[in-house]
Order: structure tokens, then sequence, then C-alpha cells
């Protein structure tokens, strides 16, 4: 019996070594086996027994021969393998569906973007975005292999169970859209919460290295946040942390949010509601630039049409992106105070109307912030439009630095 543990210590120890070995090459553009040898404090012959396997079983690594030497033996080289190495990402969003296949290094090798069409329902959603993945498939060279598809959807995502108890935009409740998939793909493929991947993707892939306390506000259809704390991401109990939307900020508010309270951020200041009063205005008489910019068809108005009748000078929708900006840095302050981040990323198709609504909160956020949170950073996500993309993407990347992908294995 004592052998039989003594033998799994070992193998665990390997496999822990060996996530350190790839991590720092994965780190590096380049890197000698000695020079690993001294970053991971092990020994040259487990260094080498280590990254022959990453390089002749895993696939995660390859070998550049041998380096310049400047005295002594020649260093032999090796670099992560991101070529030929592919991961799925897919933006599961009200609006659209945008699936990307990118490198193990997040270069983009192809995209693709379709119209969601809520109104055709469940099943046509989903019948679209396993054919976005089979075109992705399809696009890679032969030598290439694809480790897995990363998905992130608008709702709560119990973590434990993987079913989606509730998705607002989208009108789903409980569905298991693991149950959906698995017929239909011959891929690993994992999914969460849009929003909590967008903070994932910062994370592991944002242009701020080492950053461990921060937000991301995901400003679209609806709103959601993700939130990393020391460097964790933060799920909670049930996989449902980050409902930032539903925080009250207008107790007085006679404008009831989807999830049947009233005064919620998102019922508020989502892109939703900036439409929704944009056609109030319309209706009212009170934005001829509206009216022009729609041709007189309220259908047509949306969020971004506000946003462009405000930078044209509307006193109407100037108002309405106002009022949002105020909601918004109650909302803000809420999280600051709280958790005192770094940084507050805020993305989404909100966030991508250029200076206009960064430019109110940058007005307006010294109001809700305690004088210990004055220098928490509020910017835009680091990949815009592909912020959730390169999250679902993040997941996936995740599971293979940390050796968890092998077979056909489909997981939540």
């Amino acid at each position: 019996m004592k052998k039989e543990y003594a033998k799994m210590d070992a193998a665990s120890l390997h496999l822990a070594n060996k996530k350190v070995v790839l991590k720092l090459i994965k780190h590096n553009s380049q890197i000698s086996r000695s020079a690993l040898a001294k970053e991971s404090g092990l020994t040259p012959p487990s260094i080498t027994r280590i990254v022959d396997e990453l390089i002749n079983v895993d696939g995660l690594v390859e070998s550049l021969g041998v380096g310049n030497s400047s005295g002594g033996r020649p260093p032999m080289i090796v670099k992560f393998k991101n070529e030929n190495n592919y991961i799925i990402g897919i933006d599961l969003g009200a609006t659209y569906i945008r699936g990307c296949m990118v490198d193990l290094n997040a270069n983009f090798i192809s995209e693709i973007q379709v119209p969601t069409e809520l109104e055709k329902g469940f099943t046509s959603i989903v019948d679209k975005v396993i054919k976005m993945i089979h075109k992705l498939q399809s696009r890679k060279e032969a030598s290439a292999k694809i480790w897995g598809v990363g998905i992130g959807v608008a709702g709560l995502v119990n973590s434990k169970t993987g079913i989606i108890e509730s998705s607002p935009d989208f009108g789903w409740t409980n569905i298991d859209l693991r149950k959906e998939l698995e017929n239909h793909l011959d891929l690993p493929f994992f999914y969460d919460n849009s929003t909590r991947l967008m903070a994932l993707g910062e994370l592991k892939m944002g242009a701020k290295e080492n950053q461990k306390n921060f937000a991301v506000i995901n400003i679209g259809y609806g709103i959601a946040s993700g939130l990393v704390v020391e460097g964790n991401l933060l799920k909670g109990f049930s996989g449902f942390a980050g409902e930032f939307g539903h925080i009250p900020v207008d107790t007085d508010s006679d404008v009831q949010c989807k999830c049947g309270m009233y005064g919620c951020l998102e019922a508020l200041a989502s892109g939703h509601r900036i439409a929704s009063l944009g056609k109030q205005a319309l209706a009212e008489n009170r934005s001829e630039i509206l009216k022009e910019l729609c041709m007189g068809n309220a259908e047509l108005i949306t969020a971004e049409l506000v946003a462009r009748a405000a930078k044209k000078g509307d006193p109407a929708s100037m108002k309405i992106y106002d009022d949002v900006a105020e909601y918004l840095c109650k909302g803000i302050g809420t999280i600051a105070n709280l958790l005192n981040p770094e940084t507050v990323y805020i993305g989404g198709g909100i966030s991508l109307n250029g200076d206009l609504l960064f430019d109110l909160i940058d007005q307006k956020r010294d109001k809700y912030l305690l004088a210990g949170n004055a220098r928490v950073n509020i910017q835009p996500s680091t990949f815009g439009d592909q912020a959730t993309s390169i999250g679902a993407v993040s997941v996936v990347l995740n599971k293979i630095l940390n050796l968890e992908l092998s077979g056909n294995m489909v997981e939540i």
C-alpha cells in the first residue's frame, strides 16, 4: 500500500513540475533547457525528461536546436508551440454570435459573425453555434490541431451542474447546453457566463501583467460584471457571482427590470434601456436628429444610433447618455468601494461608442468613490468587441497549460 501511495505522489509531483516548466516556456519567447533548470529549481535530467515529453507526447513545445554559446556547452533552445495549435472561441450574444479560431498565443486565424435572431428560438441558436464551430474547423490546415472550444453565454451558468438556470436576454430557463452540444461536437468544450470569461481573458491575456484585483463590466443588451480578487476569478457558491446589473441604483424608479425588481442598474443603463429611451424621445417629437438618423422608423433606433445623435449635439440623446453615465458611476462606486480594484474595465457594445461614455463617467465618478478608491482606473476592455471570444479562448488555454486536456473529454 505504501508503494502505491509513493507512485501516486511521484506521478503528482511530475505533473506539477511539468506544469511549471510548460508555463515558463509559454512565458518566454524562447528559453534554454539550462535556464529552465535554473528558473524552476529542477535538475537538468528532470528538465530533459519533462521537455522531451512536452515535445514528443503533448506537442506543446518545439526545439529550436542549439543556441549560441558564450563558453561551455551550447544551450539547447525550446519554445512554446503555438503555431498549428488552435482554439475556437464563441461569443453567444443576444444580438450576434461571434466565433474565432486562434493559435495558442491568441493570434487570430479566422473569424465568423452571424445574427443571433432570438425570435427563431433555442434550437435555431444552438444549430447556428454548431455550424459555426464546424465551419471554423474546416478552415484549419490538415496538420493543425484544435484543442477545444470555449463558449461565453449571457446568463446564470451553474458552475456545479452546467445548467444555464436563467438567461433573461435569451428567455431561457434551466437549459442544459452541454447535452445539446455533445452529440454534435467531436472536440472538448467548456462554457461559462460571458462576462466572467471576459474577466478571465483580461487576467490571462490582457495588456497588463500581474494585475490581481480588477472588475470587468459588460454593458450591452444587459449589464453584468466579472470580478477578479487576488488573482482569482470570483464565481460564488453556485457560479452566480457578478450580477452587477441587478444592484438597485434608484429605489424610487418605476422602471421594472426583466428580473422583476425595480430600479436595477440594468433596467436603467443597459443598451436596451438606451434604445427604449431613444424611441420614447422620437415618439414625443423631442429629437429631430434621431428622426433623421432612423428615417422616422422607431424600430431602427439602437443604443449606437442614440450615441451617434448625442455626438451630433442632440439634447435628448445627450441627456439619455448623461443619465446612463450617472447610474453607471453609482454602480462602479459600489464595486470600487467594496473590492478596492486597481482597474475597472468596461466592455460590451455600449463601450464601443468612442469617448462619449468614458468622458461622462470621468466627469461623474468621484461623487461615488471613497478617497481611498479615487485612483481606480476606469478604461475600455483590452479586447473590445472580441473580449468574450478571447475570454472563451482563455478558458481552454488555461486547461491546456494545466495539462487537463487529453482524448475527447467533454466538460462544463
